[in-house]
């Protein structure tokens, strides 16, 4: 504040010194000088800007506080004690009136909080200040304008409760927008979720309202048997938080998954070509076979072959199972305790599902005890 008045001090100073000039050279070179007016003043002004006659300036957010302030002047010298009314309307019309007296530099001061809360706060504000100064109305007038620029939204999805952008045909897809104002979230708001499909046809066009946490969310399925599910869905959301318009964008990918046979042993080996674990001579390996198709969803009743190869290279077990109703198929065998028994084993895994060969691979490692 003392900044903003020592700028609009200095600049009613220079204006003083000009015409103090000019009234010196003209009594220089006239007969007599003319008798002078010395003029009432008042400048309104918030602490964003507006200083001068009639100028408005100054951008507020909600939730913002203002600070008006009315210099009043006479020949350029702030007045004392003076009365000061401010009429501030509303961008819907609401009035509200204030009176300050000037301190001892001639400014007095009123301050008005931009709460949603009481009212309509978006849009233009403008604030009339008065004074009765030496039996003359002086005045002054400004507006500034309040919207938000700190708004922000931010759009999710999930697959099966957890965050992805890769679905497959018939999943349900989960979406969510979170909206925040000055980082606190922000409840009621309405948010729209346009989902359209990867030829551009709008799928889905929802509007709902954010709940307390400030998330708004809607569920779809993408539909099968379908022409219009794979490929690349657009999804966008759009939504209005005190003037300012947000929207968030985001792409999710529809293929068909996989199809694929996984080879696993009761210590591990979970997912294509790896590790099964430890064993002991004279042990037990209880051995997996897991079929996806390509919505993976596991395969029963479907043949699969195991072939067991020792350390030596040399294949020293074949068994063929069928697939489970839950789509497993498994087998156990021994350990012979022969010492030249250790170190790895290979398993390889075989199936063949709708045209298509499907292969894995484990490994486990046999120790001495």
């Amino acid at each position: 504040m003392n900044s903003k008045r020592e700028v609009f001090a200095a600049s009613v100073l220079a204006i003083g010194l000009v015409v103090g000039l000019g009234t010196i050279s003209y009594s220089l070179f006239s007969e007599a000088s003319a008798p002078q007016r010395f003029s009432n003043a008042l400048d309104v002004f918030t602490q964003q800007g507006g200083v001068g006659i009639n100028i408005s300036d100054g951008n507020y957010q909600p939730l913002d506080n203002v600070s008006i302030h009315a210099y009043v002047s006479h020949a350029g010298i702030g007045i004392e004690n003076q009365s000061v009314t401010f009429r501030i309307e509303r961008p819907q019309g609401a009035e509200i009136v204030k009176t300050a007296l000037t301190d001892e530099t001639g400014y007095a001061e009123a301050n008005i909080s931009l709460l949603p809360s009481e009212g309509d706060v978006v849009g233009t504000w403008r604030v009339f200040a008065t004074t009765n100064l030496n039996s003359e109305a002086v005045n002054d007038a400004l507006n500034f304008d309040c919207k938000s620029q700190s708004a922000v939204m931010v759009l999710f999805s999930e697959r099966n409760g957890v965050s992805s952008i890769s679905f497959l045909p018939n999943d349900t897809v989960l979406l969510e927008a979170q909206v925040s104002f000055r980082n606190a979230s922000l409840a009621g708001t309405p948010v729209t979720f346009d989902v359209r499909t990867p030829n551009s046809t709008q799928f889905l066009l929802q509007t709902v309202n954010a709940d307390g946490a400030g998330s708004a969310n809607i569920t779809y399925r993408i539909p099968w048997p379908s022409d219009i599910s794979i490929g690349i869905w657009q999804i966008s959301v759009s939504s209005e938080v005190y003037g300012q318009s947000l929207e968030a964008t985001t792409n999710l990918q529809c293929y068909f998954a996989p199809k694929t046979i996984d080879i696993f042993t009761q210590y591990g080996g979970r997912g294509p070509n790896s590790a099964g674990g430890y064993f002991s001579l004279n042990g037990t390996v209880d051995l997996y076979a897991e079929v996806r198709d390509e919505f993976n969803q596991t395969v029963p009743g479907l043949p699969v072959n195991f072939l067991v190869r020792d350390p030596n290279g040399t294949d020293i077990a074949y068994y063929a199972r069928t697939t489970d109703s839950s789509g497993i198929a498994n087998v156990t065998f021994g350990i012979r305790p022969d010492v030249t028994y250790g170190e790895i084993f290979e398993i390889y895994g075989r199936t063949q599902y709708y045209g298509s060969v499907l292969l894995d691979t484990l490994t486990f490692i046999v120790k001495q005890n």
